[in-house]
């Protein structure tokens, strides 16, 4: 018998007299219904029980706190190796992943490895550094996350990948100098190798542990790829290069029509890096200066860039992706309306026209959507 809360069994009530209603079932049929549910009870004792635990267990890690220093180093790895067997136990004893507290404990036990690690090196006076510690950590976390096919210690590995790939400078949010004067060689794109063995190990997990269903580690996974790959590209070809590659594959990325989150993905990479694109500053360097393309190196490329990315969104929004599309094309209309004809005319003319525009954007949205729907 499948227990529900309170609000889904109201729910089921609900949709069984609708069904009532419209004489879709019998009344013998809703009572077998919902005889093969129950309401989840909290029982008081339970709960008694389980704060009791908490506040005995606060009490135990208190006191050890405040003698932490006096006690041996062999007890405190006994006490840290102890604590860690003893969430995992609990773990099991909970049903492992089936159940929030299982995968709580297990959680918890990744947690007490991590510390348990940076505490027994700082007492042995081991020289290991954070990153290195930090490395380790993420896999356990992961080798974890495969043995117990459980999605939160792939988010918890994610966290911590993040703050490790900036910590190696792996991912680097202002490396992108905008010049195309390379800085380093091409084959140094792929170091450090342990970002790129790091960012296939998370790819793997989502395909195994969650079967390649699970939207948020997808999402995680594919702006870390993007923020390791726009950080090297950055590097080894300068800025604009990077964002010119970067435009491309979004673009080749929101036609992959396997992969829906690909496409939106993509298209967000287009709209943001090709509306960057669109100002002369981030078109700096000996390829395209002034010198060789005379005064289009200056404001020829931003203009293409920026009727490129509008043919390309309204195609997209052609092919279904309204949302993306008619924001990012409201950002273009808005960028050169702002940068140009905004400031020739009185502010108040000026707020004036803006607020028409969103007014009447507002309104033809709707009807466009349910064009679009239509086609």
């Amino acid at each position: 018998m499948k227990k529900l809360s309170s609000k889904e069994n109201d729910f089921l009530n609900g949709e069984i007299n609708y069904w009532l209603e419209n004489d879709l079932i019998t009344e013998e049929q809703s009572e077998k219904i919902l005889s093969l549910y129950e309401i989840k009870t909290r029982n008081l004792r339970v709960i008694l029980f389980i704060a009791g635990g908490i506040l005995l267990g606060l009490g135990a890690v208190s006191f050890v706190a405040a003698h932490w220093h006096e006690l041996p180093k062999i007890l405190r790895v006994c006490i840290i190796s102890a604590a860690w067997l003893a969430s995992l136990g609990a773990y099991c004893y909970c049903g492992m992943s089936e159940t929030r507290a299982g995968r709580a404990f297990l959680l918890l036990s990744s947690v007490i490895f991590g510390a348990g690690i940076f505490l027994i090196t700082r007492m042995y006076n081991i020289k290991l550094s954070w990153t290195t510690i930090t490395g380790w950590w993420i896999v356990e976390v992961l080798i974890a996350s495969f043995l117990a096919r459980d999605t939160w210690e792939i988010y918890f590995a994610q966290a911590l990948s993040f703050a490790y790939l900036n910590a190696i400078n792996a991912i680097n949010l202002f490396a992108l100098e905008f010049s195309n004067l390379s800085k380093v060689s091409v084959l140094e794109f792929f170091s450090p190798l342990n970002a790129f063995v790091l960012i296939f190990a998370l790819w793997a997990a989502w395909h195994v542990v969650s079967k390649g269903e699970d939207r948020i580690i997808f999402d995680v996974n594919m702006l870390l790829t993007l923020l390791l790959t726009a950080s090297r590209m950055s590097l080894c070809f300068g800025g604009t290069w990077a964002l010119i590659i970067l435009v491309i594959l979004g673009a080749v990325l929101s036609f992959i029509s396997r992969w829906h989150d690909s496409q939106t993905f993509g298209l967000l990479m287009l709209g943001l890096f090709g509306l960057l694109l669109t100002w002369p500053e981030f078109w700096n360097g000996e390829i395209f200066s002034a010198d060789v393309f005379g005064f289009a190196g200056k404001s020829f490329w931003p203009v293409v860039t920026a009727f490129c990315v509008a043919v390309l969104m309204l195609f997209n929004i052609y092919r279904g992706h309204i949302g993306i599309g008619i924001i990012f094309c409201f950002l273009l209309v808005s960028r050169y309306f702002f940068d140009h004809l905004f400031g020739y005319m009185p502010k108040a003319w000026g707020f004036t026209i803006t607020g028409i525009i969103l007014m009447v954007s507002g309104l033809f949205f709707g009807r466009l959507k349910k064009f679009f729907n239509r086609v």
